[in-house]
């Protein structure tokens, strides 16, 4: 619940800067084990981050700017991709880090831009493709469950991969 006097733009601000740091620490010092799995089933860090990190499509930092511009009335959501690349997988732990950055940064910039109203008046409509639905979402609808709700049980995710390496 919203403190007193606490905005709806602080409040994601600072649910955002959370997250960030949470992740940035768990990456501490897996730069030799960010494609380790614990079986051929399970997704290693690195994937766990590009999925996160470009899920919705481009990101949820673009589709919250395109949402909060107007240019973006509707989105999909694919569940379960890695949106692995030939290129990612080659990134250094500095590149990834750079990517984490930049992608924390424009959200930031995203939520920024918003007016107080515009967290719960603009909306758009998202095709969830892998469950066949479409459902329209708020901006901070959006925020709550495909930002903070996604990204903190990924979060866990990495947690259990540092756990099962010992770290």
């Amino acid at each position: 619940m919203r403190g007193f006097l606490t905005s709806r733009k602080e409040e994601n601000q600072e649910k955002a800067s959370g997250i960030r740091s949470e992740l940035l620490a768990l990456i501490d010092g897996m730069d030799y084990c960010m494609d380790w799995k614990p079986d051929d089933s399970a997704w290693s860090v690195r994937q766990v981050l590009y999925h996160v990190l470009e899920t919705p499509a481009s990101g949820i930092h673009q589709v919250v700017r395109g949402m909060l511009s107007g240019e973006s009335t509707e989105f999909e959501i694919w569940a379960d991709l890695d949106n692995m690349t030939t290129e990612r997988m080659a990134f250094d732990i500095e590149q990834i880090r750079a990517d984490i950055e930049q992608f924390f940064h424009e959200l930031a910039q995203a939520i920024d831009s918003a007016d107080e109203e515009d967290f719960n008046a603009k909306s758009a409509v998202a095709h969830l493709r892998s469950r066949g639905a479409d459902e329209t979402r708020t901006v901070q609808e959006l925020l709550d469950r495909v930002f903070e709700g996604h990204w903190r049980g990924h979060l866990t995710q990495i947690i259990e991969l540092r756990d099962a390496l010992g770290m």
